[in-house]
């Protein structure tokens, strides 16, 4: 019996000795750093879908890294592993960065945002640190490190230190030259509180590194790796339920505070089913400049409305970010009034679109499919500079305080999503009329700059 339980033993040691496997390691660290990518970037679809429209995706990482904690436990390996699921738990709760900071104030906003970046941060400083120290065979051995005669061991520091066995300095060094080098990170996308964020992991990772006590030796057996799935099952758990939380919390802010992807304001979009369009073949009515007139005007107020949206919605998230993080990205000087002005440009171009398109629809029967195109297009014109100027007063009140100015970019950033969308949503309803070849010469311009003013938000995620 003795025989067993000692070969048991051996088993188990020679499991906790192999350490975590390549692949845990490898796609630990693709996650690692692509999350901290990702909230650096600046609102771009391709990098921040993990973050906003995919944060479903998150969930996915929880389910592998439960089944790879079940499978590591069966090998015995669960124990040495545990760190590596760390990146996969927290990844769903710091998706729901913007539901846990809303209608916080500015100082508590800054709190909560630079915890959640000490995680991005440190995660991949430490993901790089362990996978070096199971690398490099670091178990207290200083005959067998020295042996090895590891190349580097001089020129990276820490390196030497894992090398002679003092794993923890070692750790701790390697750990401190990472944190400063993501330093310049910091500096160049985020502010001064990245900055003093880092200082401070700085001096806990050197506090731990060279606190006055010895390395504990790794535990083995089947009590720690039981104790180690016990973790992992209770951090899925507390994982899963901080995601739907926050997610599903009653108040909670759903990327803007225009209608766009606000699920309780699905009766306020532009209604396209008011207007029917009948099978008749398309012909130009006998004022084909006017209808042309009409249709540029549109477009060109439309366009000017965009550019108004978009000077409003970068220059508000460059000063709420230059208030949260305490930086200093430049702004356009009364960036307000510069957009607002832009918007009352807009405002005389439909008043002109909409006489032109009056004196060309009048003569028109009920059943024209043209005259449907300019009833669709004069409605939403008409919905869209009402929403224009609800929002003109939703902002005013936002930017009264630094959190509010979060709202107030989210605002426009919605609205400017949301006007493209609806116009190609358009475009698409009347296809038939503005591509055939009686109206394709009027109506080419109108295209190519509807399909410019989607274009422009196509590919930026709202509300992150």
């Amino acid at each position: 019996m003795s025989t067993v339980s000692a070969s048991v033993s051996a088993g188990n040691a020679a499991a906790a000795r192999l350490g975590p496997p390549g692949w845990l390691i490898a796609a630990t660290a693709v996650l690692a750093f692509g999350s901290l990518a990702l909230a650096v970037a600046e609102t771009n679809l391709w990098m921040h879908y993990l973050i906003d429209a995919g944060e479903s995706l998150s969930l996915v990482g929880v389910a592998f890294i439960v089944l790879a904690g079940l499978h590591l436990y069966r090998q015995r390996r669960l124990s040495p592993s545990i760190a590596f699921a760390v990146p996969w738990l927290i990844f769903p709760i710091i998706t729901q960065g913007d539901q846990i900071i809303d209608n916080l104030s500015i100082n508590w906003m800054r709190f909560v945002c630079h915890v959640l970046l000490g995680l991005l941060f440190g995660t991949p400083v430490a993901v790089v640190v362990l996978a070096v120290r199971y690398a490099t065979g670091a178990r207290g051995d200083a005959h067998a490190q020295r042996g090895r005669g590891f190349r580097w061991a001089d020129v990276i520091p820490g390196f030497r230190l894992l090398a002679d066995g003092r794993t923890r300095e070692g750790c701790a060094i390697l750990a401190v030259m990472l944190l400063v080098a993501e330093i310049w990170v910091a500096v160049r996308f985020l502010g001064l509180l990245m900055v003093a964020t880092l200082i401070v992991m700085v001096w806990a990772v050197l506090v731990y590194g060279f606190a006055d006590r010895g390395d504990v030796a790794p535990r083995t057996g089947r009590r720690p790796e039981r104790f180690a799935l016990a973790l992992l099952l209770a951090g899925a758990a507390v994982s899963l339920g901080l995601f739907s939380g926050f997610k599903n919390r009653v108040g909670a802010y759903q990327g803007s505070p225009s209608y766009y992807l606000d699920p309780s304001q699905g009766d306020v979009w532009f209604r396209l089913d008011s207007v029917k369009v009948t099978p008749r073949p398309a012909v130009p009515p006998r004022d084909a400049a006017g209808l042309k007139a009409a249709l540029n005007g549109y477009a060109g107020a439309f366009q000017r409305l965009l550019d108004g949206y978009y000077v409003l919605d970068r220059n508000y998230n460059y000063h709420f970010h230059n208030e949260l993080f305490l930086r200093s990205s430049p702004l356009l000087p009364e960036y307000r009034q510069v957009g607002l002005g832009k918007i009352r440009e807009a405002e005389a171009l439909r008043a002109e679109a909409d006489r032109a398109a009056a004196v060309v629809r009048s003569p028109l029967e009920a059943a024209d499919p043209t005259a449907a195109l300019l009833d669709d297009l004069t409605a939403y014109a008409a919905f869209t500079f009402r929403r224009a100027s609800l929002l003109e007063t939703m902002s005013a009140e936002f930017e009264r305080t630094p959190a509010g100015l979060q709202h107030a970019t989210h605002l426009y950033e919605g609205e400017g999503k949301v006007l493209g969308v609806r116009l190609a949503d358009i475009l698409a309803k009347h296809n038939r009329v503005l591509t055939s070849a009686p109206l394709a010469p009027i109506t080419a311009d109108f295209i190519a700059t509807s399909r410019a003013v989607y274009d422009a938000y196509a590919n930026r995620v709202v509300g992150f």
